[in-house]
């Protein structure tokens, strides 16, 4: 039977695996995020998981020494030995998150407009109020302004701890 894997790549080579896996007619999930170029050869996207992808595998029908020996591969993802399974429903976020991402939209509904109000809902600071400065490129984080001891201080805060007042 057929089901999702996380694979351990060798660093920078997921994009080599997940072609090899795709032609030999595997499906194949690498979620990625829009990187800044800073020359003509940096990637134009990196790994949202850097050294992991995803592929839907049915271990019955493709040993797994076949995946675990491929170029590039350290080796599928285990527990107590055993491979261990993705549930579908991380797969089907991770696929419409990476939807998001494509079409732009990923900054989980906040406000793009410096100085809006926001809440820190996790981390240390979790519970303070903070106002957005900006989001920083190519990361799903925000530099927001928290004040402390009375004067107003720069944080970096992942975007999934902001929340909208």
């Amino acid at each position: 039977m057929e089901h999702w894997y996380a694979l351990h790549t060798k660093p920078r080579k997921e994009h080599m695996v997940r072609d090899a896996l795709v032609n030999r007619g595997l499906q194949v999930l690498l979620p990625v995020l829009p990187a800044e170029k800073r020359s003509r050869r940096s990637p134009a996207e990196k790994p949202f998981f850097p050294r992991y992808l995803f592929a839907r595998l049915d271990l019955d029908v493709i040993p797994l020494s076949s995946i675990n020996w491929m170029q590039g591969m350290t080796g599928v993802v285990c527990f107590g030995g055993e491979p261990t399974v993705v549930a579908e429903e991380v797969i089907r976020w991770l696929q419409v998150r990476m939807a998001q991402v494509a079409a732009g939209d990923y900054h989980n509904g906040l406000p793009l407009e410096p100085e809006a109000r926001l809440r820190i809902v996790g981390g240390p600071l979790k519970g303070m109020e903070a106002i957005f400065d900006r989001r920083l490129p190519g990361e799903e984080r925000a530099r927001v302004l928290v004040e402390l001891l009375g004067q107003l201080r720069s944080c970096e805060i992942p975007l999934e701890w902001l929340e909208q007042i």
